[in-house]
């Protein structure tokens, strides 16, 4: 069983402001879960392989984010030194 997390920056008008991220994690099948004994050491492991997944997502959509505004930025003062030219 898979998880799949998508993070998507948008602008204000809902164009996307950078590439799409996704992240697929394995957890623990449902048949796992086979009692109240067990089921605090599955969902802790889930649980984990999930918050880690997410932090990954979000790390690399801020990457992203972060490219895309250094390639604006240094688009726009290409632009601003031809315009003074």
């Amino acid at each position: 069983m898979k998880i799949k997390i998508t993070v998507d920056i948008e602008n204000t008008d809902e164009t996307r402001a950078a590439e799409s991220t996704t992240i697929e994690v394995d957890v623990p099948e449902f048949e796992a879960f086979t009692g109240p004994d067990q089921f605090g050491v599955v969902f802790d492991e889930y649980e984990r392989k999930v918050l880690k997944a997410r932090n990954e997502a979000i790390e690399r959509a801020t990457e992203k984010y972060l490219s895309e505004m250094a390639k604006k930025k240094h688009s726009q003062k290409h632009q601003g030194e031809k315009e003074n030219s």
